[in-house]
């Protein structure tokens, strides 16, 4: 009699995926799933973990409370950081303060964010194109592998209860079920609060960047007057113009770019203002001295 042949179902552990699960500003539609199912799921499979998104959990209990056990709680995670997205930097901060184990990632090109510059991370290519894509998988399970290999010696990767020595990351009290919606209620108050808290930081950052590129223009702008009257300048020395023309001309020249270097506070600016300064100076001297030969 044959023996009956047994399948061995193997289970993987979970790796919780941070990412935009809506579509970004800026962005194609769909981006960020395609991320999703052609570079991070394929990589954590390939790391011997099973990829879950924040979208695709559905216990039968209370949604929310399911997501923030699966963050705090799965053995992996991978954080992508590409658009400084509010809900995503905040559920890096909740896997952090539990010393959890994070690979974090990032698009090509993306801005830095400086909080967390110390921490390691993987970059992916924006285009997906297919050779591109299996590369930037075969990174992206490197470093879900290397993470934990380190994490299993004992060593924190992109852990900042290690970087800043701290003696115990946070932990969770156990709760009965009655306990549960209390414990979500204040959960979601907290985020709700740091979540506004950062779109502040991040308007008055956008803010700033705006008044700094308001600025970059009108000294451009400034300063391609002041190149066009000093070409005229140069036109009228080389026709051989009255010397009081001259004086006036150069008078009005040096007028606008003394005002560009006290209004710009870019050294970078100040300095193509002061090269021209010299300039109109090295062409009055020449004028005036050709005056005083003939």
């Amino acid at each position: 009699m044959a023996k009956k042949q047994t399948t061995e179902i193997i289970v993987k552990p979970d790796c919780f995926i941070i990412m935009p699960i809506a579509d970004p500003e800026g962005y194609d539609k769909g981006h960020f799933k395609k991320v999703y199912q052609d570079i991070i799921s394929v990589s954590c499979e390939n790391a011997g973990f099973t990829p879950v998104r924040a979208d695709e959990v559905k216990q039968t209990n209370l949604i929310h409370l399911d997501i923030l056990k699966k963050l705090i709680e799965s053995p992996m995670a991978i954080c992508d950081l590409s658009n400084r997205n509010p809900n995503v930097l905040f559920e890096l901060g909740l896997r952090q303060a539990f010393d959890k184990p994070t690979v974090l990632i990032q698009e090509c090109g993306t801005p830095k964010i400086f909080d967390i510059s110390p921490l390691r991370y993987t970059e992916y290519r924006k285009e997906l194109k297919y050779r591109e894509v299996l590369e930037d998988q075969k990174s992206l399970e490197e470093a879900i592998l290397a993470t934990k290999d380190a994490t299993d010696k004992g060593e924190g990767v992109n852990s900042l209860i290690n970087l800043l020595s701290l003696s115990n990351p946070a932990s969770l009290k156990d709760v009965g079920e009655n306990d549960s919606a209390k414990m979500l209620q204040v959960v979601m108050a907290e985020m709700n609060d740091l979540k506004n808290d950062f779109r502040r930081s991040m308007r008055r950052f956008d803010e700033r960047n705006e008044v700094s590129l308001r600025e970059k223009e009108e000294f451009h702008y400034e300063y391609d007057r002041a190149k066009m009257e000093f070409n005229e300048l140069s036109h009228l020395i080389s026709k051989e113009a009255p010397e009081e023309i001259v004086r006036d001309f150069a008078d009005r020249i040096q007028r606008r770019l003394y005002k560009l270097m006290d209004n710009s506070r870019s050294p970078a600016l100040r300095n193509r203002s002061k090269r021209m300064l010299m300039e109109l100076d090295m062409e009055l001297s020449r004028f005036f001295s050709k005056g005083k030969d003939e």
